[in-house]
């Protein structure tokens, strides 16, 4: 039996001690998906307690009051239903300000959120954008740039074009950089699609944090920094695919623009992507 449980312990502070630095929200966040990722690995077994603080869900002392909003994180992630933040990264309530859309891509609505919480909250610490493999957004993504007759197709599903054009300049990328590298026979190979994909979720993931980081410079000090990683949906892990382990875990520093060609060399030479074309 798998058990994950929100424990409210009466003899603890009322108050859970805050992330002093973006160092240590994000080690907080990492250290919360190895244990949701480490769970059931034990010959199917697991229990993994989260506190939580009364107040934070508003059983407070003093009956109506409502709490103050203090995360200690902003996460952009997709929608899909695989992929709840929260519980990703065992943390309890009022520890994350999650904004959720399709393809965790950037928009208005999706930045203003963001701005909301650096500018209106006080404890946040840390920004991070977080993909997943097999995202239905890019893979739609994909699937118009591999037959781009099927574009046809979203001419009035202008809430979908935008989610897919907003994607696609990744999957380009991807698909230049795996051609590059293994050849154009690579289309041939039986896992080629899968490959695309989830390089494309890569670099898309990548691209929106270095976005999120450009925007939001002027905030950003020891005490609120940004990172990215991508959900693996078969491991658990929140990490990036490199060349010595399926999945390494753990939030990084996005690439910059100098930097985007060579960490995509790295993600299509992983064991990961190595391993789903059968190299």
């Amino acid at each position: 039996m798998i058990e994950i449980t929100w424990q409210y312990d009466p003899d603890a502070p009322a108050r859970r001690a805050e992330p002093a630095t973006a160092e240590e929200a994000f080690f907080s966040l990492q250290r919360g998906n190895r244990a949701f990722a480490d769970l059931g690995r034990d010959g199917g077994h697991g229990r993994y307690v989260i506190p939580v603080a009364a107040e934070e869900l508003g059983f407070g002392q003093v009956p109506g009051i409502a709490p103050l909003q203090t995360p200690s994180a902003a996460l952009l992630g997709c929608a899909d239903a695989r992929v709840p933040l929260e519980l990703v990264f065992s943390q309890s309530a009022n520890d994350v300000f999650a904004v959720r859309v399709a393809g965790n891509v950037l928009d208005g609505a999706s930045v203003g959120s963001i701005d909301f919480a650096v500018t209106n909250l006080p404890t946040l610490r840390a920004i991070a954008v977080v993909g997943h493999t097999g995202c239905g957004a890019a893979r739609a993504a994909m699937d118009t740039y591999l037959d781009p007759a099927s574009y046809v197709g979203l001419s009035a599903n202008l809430p979908l074009r935008g989610i897919v054009d907003a994607v696609t300049p990744a999957v380009r990328a991807a698909d230049m950089a795996l051609r590059a590298h293994y050849g154009a026979s690579v289309v041939d190979r039986p896992g080629f699609s899968d490959a695309l994909l989830d390089a494309s979720v890569v670099l898309n993931t990548a691209i929106a944090g270095d976005a999120v980081r450009r925007i939001f410079a002027d905030h950003l000090h020891e005490g609120l920094g940004v990172a990215f990683g991508v959900y693996d949906l078969a491991s658990r892990l929140v990490g990036l695919p490199n060349q010595h382990d399926e999945w390494r875990p753990g939030l990084s520093s996005p690439p910059g623009p100098d930097e985007t060609a060579g960490f995509l060399e790295q993600v299509v030479t992983s064991v990961y992507i190595r391993r789903l074309l059968e190299i």
